[in-house]
This record gives C-alpha cells, sequence and structure tokens, in this order.
C-alpha cells in the first residue's frame, strides 16, 4: 500500500465530468497517482487491467453501480482500499457498504482536504 502520496494509485469512478475533474486535479496536486473513468463498466475494466492502492467511487453511475466496483475492487486487489462517495449516504444501509468492501463512506459534495486526508489515513493504516 502506500505510506507517501507519490507511491499511492488512484482509480477514480465518477459519471459528473467537472467532478470527476476537480478531483483528479486535487488529488494529482497532492501528489498522487491518478487514473479516471467515467462509469461503472470503465471502472471494472481499469480495475481489471491495473493496479490500484485506492478506489474513489461514486455510488450512482451508468454500468455498475460503487457497490459493485467496490465488490469488484475487492476481487482484483483484496488490500485496496475503497472510499465511496454519494449523495445518497442516507439512504444507503452501513451493511451493504461493508459487504462490498467499502471503507469509508464520504457525503457530497465532498470536501477536497477531507479527501486528501482520507486517502492518506487509509492508505498509512494498511501499511503498517
Amino acid at each position: 500500500m502506500c505510506s507517501q502520496a507519490p507511491d499511492c494509485r488512484v482509480l477514480i469512478a465518477e459519471d459528473t465530468a467537472d467532478v470527476r475533474d476537480l478531483l483528479c486535479d486535487a488529488l494529482q496536486s497532492s501528489g498522487f497517482t491518478v487514473t479516471a473513468v467515467q462509469d461503472g463498466t470503465q471502472a471494472v475494466e481499469a480495475l481489471g487491467s491495473q493496479a490500484f492502492d485506492v478506489l474513489v467511487t461514486d455510488f450512482a453511475m451508468p454500468g455498475h453501480d460503487g457497490l459493485q466496483v467496490a465488490k469488484a475492487c475487492k476481487r482484483q486487489r483484496p488490500g485496496a482500499k475503497v472510499i465511496m462517495l454519494t449523495a445518497w449516504d442516507l439512504w444507503l444501509k452501513d451493511s451493504d457498504c461493508a459487504e462490498s468492501g467499502v471503507d469509508m463512506l464520504m457525503p457530497k459534495p465532498v470536501r477536497l482536504p477531507a479527501l486528501v486526508a482520507a486517502l492518506r489515513s487509509l492508505s498509512q493504516s494498511s501499511s503498517g
């Protein structure tokens, strides 16, 4: 896993282009290596062809939803961490998130400093 941001590979799955671009810019400027995709289907494909340390995924997306993408992530790379972003946090059940392998649920609109801190915290906790 990644204890230093420059070594941390993050996959962002977000269907809203402006949000996706904002997340990419914020994480890249914080030193993370970022790959971004626009829907759940592309996320599952990326997870099958590349190694990522952290998945940051939206919940409601075309193709596969965030819970399905989280499950695929944990199958491909069990040690990877998953942060789910959603405006639907009041309707999501903790048990559904846990069963899908979601490590952290963050409400939208996302506070970028909080997301960067969460990425660093999750990556450090898994690296030792």
